[in-house]
């Protein structure tokens, strides 16, 4: 079980950017993996992102037809890009255990609309 409502983006000058509170997932409506600006996407937090619905979504191009996705979306400003981001998505809840995901950095963001993180769409 994931919560996106723990997650938050520190941009390295004091500023934190709170994750939207739901959970998106990838879509088979189009050929790439990544999450739709859609609301019908949109699952309340926490969610299980290992459950049948992710699964059944498995996109055509990426992720080598495996595995669906589930996403934690930031709203970003552009102004933001290229600076050192460091993401804290918080906690798992793997059959009642908590595990802390460790703070993910990025050294370098260009402008773009999304970023995956891979290992975290994983089983």
């Amino acid at each position: 079980m994931l919560d996106a409502r723990q997650a938050y983006i520190d941009m390295g000058d004091g500023k934190r950017f709170s994750a939207r509170p739901e959970i998106f997932l990838g879509t088979t409506s189009f050929p790439y993996d990544f999450p739709e600006d859609n609301m019908a996407y949109a699952r309340p937090s926490p969610y299980d992102i290992n459950s049948d619905e992710v699964h059944r979504n498995v996109p055509r191009i990426t992720n080598n037809d495996d595995y669906g996705s589930a996403y934690v979306v930031f709203k970003i400003y552009y102004k933001y890009a290229n600076t050192k981001w460091a993401i804290h998505l918080g906690e798992l809840d793997v059959a009642g255990q908590k595990v802390a995901v460790p703070p993910l950095k990025l050294c370098y963001q260009p402008t773009r609309k999304w970023i995956g993180i891979e290992p975290l769409m994983r089983p």
